[in-house]
């Protein structure tokens, strides 16, 4: 049969004790010393991805902004250069219109200039005609007259 001998007990249960206190200065404590460590550097790790997240959110914010400020700035850029496109193109047609304007002028000038001066010559042929037609019936005429006194 089974007996119960107290004194086994005894040595059983200060055995479990000292084995208890023997576990927990060299084998609990370090344990929990190395889990206690790596959940210290698990929870930096994960302070320094948050960390890490907000930079890159902030950065992320100021590329947005950057951008939408280079597109609004191109469009700006986009819109005057057009402007000073339609500015210059008018520039262009006025001052073409003008030295047309000129040309024209230049132009009805020199035809007034050269229509006078066909007037003027087809005058000086006429006088000269009518005077050599004056001369020819003059000539005509005192031939006429010089050949009835006879």
């Amino acid at each position: 049969m089974l007996s119960i001998d107290p004194w086994n007990i005894l040595w059983t249960v200060v055995n479990l004790l000292v084995l208890y206190l023997v576990f927990k200065k060299f084998l609990f404590k370090p344990v929990m010393k190395v889990i206690n460590a790596r959940e210290d550097m698990i929870k930096q790790q994960f302070d320094d991805a948050k960390k890490s997240q907000e930079e890159a959110d902030a950065l992320k914010a100021s590329y947005d902004e950057k951008l939408e400020s280079a597109k609004t700035e191109a469009d700006e850029i986009i819109v005057n250069a057009r402007n000073r496109a339609q500015e210059e193109h008018e520039a262009a047609l006025e001052k073409t219109r003008k030295e047309t304007e000129v040309m024209l002028e230049k132009a009805k000038a020199d035809i007034a200039t050269e229509k006078e001066k066909a007037t003027e010559a087809a005058q000086a042929d006429i006088a000269r005609l009518a005077l050599i037609a004056a001369r020819k019936i003059v000539k005509t005429g005192d031939a006429h007259d010089a050949g009835s006194s006879k």
